[in-house]
């Protein structure tokens, strides 16, 4: 069962939280040079290091449980659990991601011509819809086993 679309879905998820880690947030362009914000904190010219929320972690525990979840294909409820975690989870991550962009923003009092977006911005956006359809194919996996349990 392993072979199932769900985890083609889980996969790429874990792929693209993977992908947050090679990319930036946000490149603040101010006048003593970039500012980088990427899943490690913020980075400024001098090499300090500023974080806010610990995205690497969050990050990397995402992935993790992308694929922990595919491993526990035998376990379609746990999957399930699994999946509904890993929303709130990237939920909250997604919110945090906006929250601190518009606040460094603010504090470097740059306009929106300096700030150039980064790919790993709308990464973990791009892997809540692919989380959502893998959770829908292990509820129509589960469906359909409880359905043959009923004709037995």
């Amino acid at each position: 069962m392993i072979q199932r679309i769900q985890t083609v879905y889980l996969v790429l998820a874990a792929l693209l939280l993977g992908l947050t880690f090679a990319f930036p947030f946000a490149t603040y362009t101010v006048s003593q040079g970039d500012v980088i914000f990427n899943a490690y904190g913020v980075t400024e010219n001098d090499g300090e290091i500023n974080s806010f929320f610990p995205y690497y972690i969050v990050l990397a525990l995402s992935m993790g449980l992308a694929l922990f979840s595919i491993l526990q294909y035998k376990k379609r409820k746990l999957q399930i659990t699994v999946g509904r975690f890993l929303y709130l989870l990237l939920a909250v991550t997604i919110a945090f991601v906006f929250i601190d962009f518009y606040s460094l923003k603010g504090q470097f009092e740059v306009d929106s011509n300096s700030v150039s977006y980064g790919v790993s911005m709308f990464l973990p956006v791009a892997a809540l819809p692919i989380l959502f359809m893998a959770n829908r194919n292990i509820r129509k996996d589960e469906d359909l086993i409880k359905s043959l349990d009923r004709l037995r």
